[in-house]
């Protein structure tokens, strides 16, 4: 089945899980298709040199959101070998972003390929105070190791991840459905040393937290 390239659509339809989440097997690369978004650089006209693709998808049942990313990518790696180390600067990760637009906050969850994650609830403004060294990132932290649920997987030329997140860890009442959500999958990929973005966001310049570029969630019926 051909791949999808990279189109930065601004909405992003979710499609049903069928079956509990802890018997769905971990993606793999030939399970890429229509239903999957391409990462890429919407900032430049050409991919950098050395760009490795990388595909990701949204699943949901009335529990919550299931992200799903495979990574072009040969033996990958990261540093971080506990909850809530600094992975952007450790190595390769798969970010994903998920912001509700009333308030403004938003989930920032990275998964490393050794399934090690980094954990934020970003309130809006949360992230300029950060950078600007007036808040500490602990002020964001989720310390909870149970908070979702992640995995991942290395292959010979690729590597996975995914991760679930309760709707319940969003402030949702059981059996209520979220609306008016912006989602995001963003990556580092360190293969040539220094990180190289890429986001399935139209994102004006490389960084992630520009929520405004984020696709728009859209839960597609079916559970």
């Amino acid at each position: 089945m051909p791949r999808p390239a990279p189109h930065f659509a601004a909405i992003w339809p979710a499609h049903p899980l069928v079956g509990p989440v802890a018997k769905i097997a971990a993606a793999s690369l030939s399970d890429v298709g229509p239903d999957w978004r391409e990462l890429g650089q919407a900032w430049r006209a050409e991919p950098e040199p050395g760009f490795n693709s990388g595909w990701a998808r949204i699943r949901w049942n009335t529990t919550g959101l299931l992200f799903e990313s495979v990574f072009l990518q040969c033996q990958p790696a990261n540093r971080a070998r506990s909850l809530n180390e600094h992975t952007w600067e450790m190595g390769d990760i798969a970010e994903y972003f998920l912001q509700e637009t009333t308030t403004g906050r938003y989930l920032e969850l990275h998964v490393t390929p050794e399934n090690q994650r980094l954990q934020l609830l970003w309130p809006l403004g949360g992230v300029d105070r950060f950078r600007a060294d007036t808040t500490a990132l602990s002020e964001f932290l989720i310390s909870d190791p149970d908070w979702v649920q992640s995995a991942a997987t290395v292959a010979a030329d690729h590597w996975t991840a995914r991760a679930f997140v309760p709707f319940a860890r969003l402030g949702l009442r059981e059996g209520e459905i979220p609306s008016g959500w912006r989602i995001a999958v963003c990556r580092y990929d360190r293969s040539l040393g220094p990180e190289m973005y890429s986001s399935t966001a139209r994102l004006g310049e490389p960084n992630f937290h520009r929520h405004a570029e984020w696709s728009e969630l859209r839960l597609r019926p079916g559970v």
